[in-house]
């Protein structure tokens, strides 16, 4: 935080006189300097970061469509495991998800859209189409089409309308909590806030005991912006749910990769 510094001036060496008209001459000179001398404004430094972390949250990384190749590693408390994700991504549109097992086999294709979510089980021919809204049951947090494009694209998400409450500034990091509507938000950016370190988020209703926390690291340049290539998600309630996700390619802006066609029901593939 800047401190405030004050200003020093019109000092003057002076001869002694014993003329009285100098001296009176002299003192007038002082008197009118004392007027000029301005207030130095007070610094607002709760604006000053309102205004980086608005900006963070606006400036977000920009695109039509994106492809990504994810490992992804998870553990709740019933189960662990560990696939990779192939991802294309229509912008505001649709999100295709392939997951791969053990051996390359396909064990999943996923198409998310911004109502609904299909699921396609290749092994089994088995299809399951539900609501998005199924997906929030799940995993315990409220979360719409743009927030999971959000996540997987790495830009922050849940601070829309946050208000900024606090903040602490170190040598290496600028700490900010935010209250919205539905979270208490912790935001970590770095010195230069430009990357985002880790998000932090509580739910505002202390009745349902819900923490998730994101951590960002290993970031890229994306144009003007940073692309996090590491993910560490923790989903803490009732249950306990971890997930490290570890972009091993991507590309913005190309043509869609990993797009497929769910098939109809009853119908061999």
């Amino acid at each position: 935080m800047k401190k405030l510094t004050y200003i020093l001036c019109s000092l003057c060496i002076l001869q002694a006189c014993t003329n009285v008209k100098k001296v009176q001459v002299i003192q007038d000179a002082l008197s009118t300097a004392d007027t000029t001398i301005k207030k130095v404004p007070v610094i607002d430094s709760l604006a000053i970061v309102k205004e980086i972390v608005d900006h963070f949250n606006t400036d977000k990384i920009t695109f039509t469509t994106m492809n990504a190749k994810i490992k992804v590693d998870y553990e709740s408390e019933k189960n662990a495991d560990s696939y990779v994700a192939n991802m294309s991504i229509q912008k505001d549109s649709a999100i295709y998800i392939t997951v791969r097992g053990a051996m390359g086999v396909i064990g999943l294709k996923a198409l998310i859209k911004r109502d609904s979510v299909t699921l396609f089980y290749p092994l089994t021919k088995k299809i399951d189409k539900r609501p998005l809204q199924s997906l929030v049951e799940i995993v315990k947090i409220p979360f719409s089409f743009a927030t999971i494009q959000d996540l997987v694209v790495g830009n922050p998400i849940y601070m829309d309308n946050a208000k900024l409450i606090s903040f602490k500034k170190t040598e290496d990091k600028l700490q900010a909590s935010l209250l919205g509507s539905l979270f208490k938000n912790l935001v970590v950016l770095d010195a230069e806030h430009t990357k985002i370190l880790q998000l932090k988020l509580d739910d505002v209703d202390i009745s349902q005991h819900r923490t998730c926390n994101i951590s960002y690291s290993n970031h890229v340049k994306v144009d003007t912006m940073t692309f996090p290539m590491n993910r560490e998600i923790t989903i803490e309630g009732k249950s306990k749910l971890v997930i490290h996700m570890e972009v091993k390619e991507f590309s913005f802006n190309e043509p869609l990769k990993y797009t497929f066609a769910i098939p109809r029901p009853g119908k061999r593939r």
